[in-house]
């Protein structure tokens, strides 16, 4: 059974409902500092997954390549407008909803290197300890997410429920068929798109997180070529 994959998307549910419920107690002010904080544990996640890569060149190939893909399809505009039409009926929070900050908030939680490595261990070896430590990360984010935002941001566990769920599932029928390099290659390249997300949270510097998205499909077939040609 999913544990981790279960308690962290409920994690960003409950937090998103009570972050929109008590949001007209919490000072703007509050949740601006807030996120600077958040920001720098992201990118600190970010670093610590990226340190687990054993062959750097197939992940920095990945992530230039995929953002470079991703930025010819516009790929984060288009995520903007999806999540737009899914979503504009619901009710937000004080400032409205900012889509940028959607965005962010969707790849945050549902494309973190932290979350899949979580969801691979898990679905690896069974261990839910990363996920579910994950989750305190997640429930404060997104009840600050929600403050500004409204209960939308809890909404964002049921993409996330399922992305994690299908990689659970894949972890489970192809874990036996992949090195230990492609693995943590995976995890160092959603450590880099955390990183970014980071910076992006802190308000430090605007990466469009959403273009880097091929980045996570273009690594594994990357790094077993790496590996297939002897380094």
């Amino acid at each position: 059974m999913p544990v981790g994959v279960t308690v962290n998307c409920l994690a960003v549910l409950t937090g998103g409902i009570l972050g929109g419920w008590l949001g007209r107690y919490i000072p703007i002010k509050t949740t601006e500092r807030m996120m600077g904080v958040l920001g720098l544990c992201s990118f600190s996640i970010g670093v610590l997954n990226l340190m687990k890569v054993e062959s750097a060149p197939p992940v920095i190939l990945s992530v230039l390549l995929g953002y470079f893909l991703g930025d010819l399809a516009d790929l984060e505009k288009r995520i903007a407008w999806i999540f737009g039409k899914i979503f504009k009926k619901v009710p937000v929070g004080k400032s409205g909803l900012d889509m940028d900050a959607f965005v962010m908030a969707v790849v945050l939680f549902c494309a973190s290197g932290f979350g899949i490595f979580g969801v691979l261990t898990e679905g690896l070896s069974g261990d839910s300890s990363v996920l579910l430590s994950k989750s305190f990360l997640d429930f404060f984010t997104a009840l600050i997410f929600a403050v500004t935002m409204g209960m939308v941001i809890g909404l964002i566990a049921v993409p996330q429920y399922l992305i994690f769920l299908l990689l659970f599932v894949a972890a489970r029928a192809v874990g036996g068929y992949l090195a230990q390099e492609e693995i943590t290659a995976f995890v160092a390249c959603g450590g880099i798109l955390t990183m970014a997300a980071g910076l992006r949270v802190a308000q430090i510097k605007y990466i469009a997180i959403g273009n880097m998205v091929p980045a996570l499909i273009l690594v594994i077939p990357l790094s077993y070529w790496w590996r297939s040609l002897g380094f």
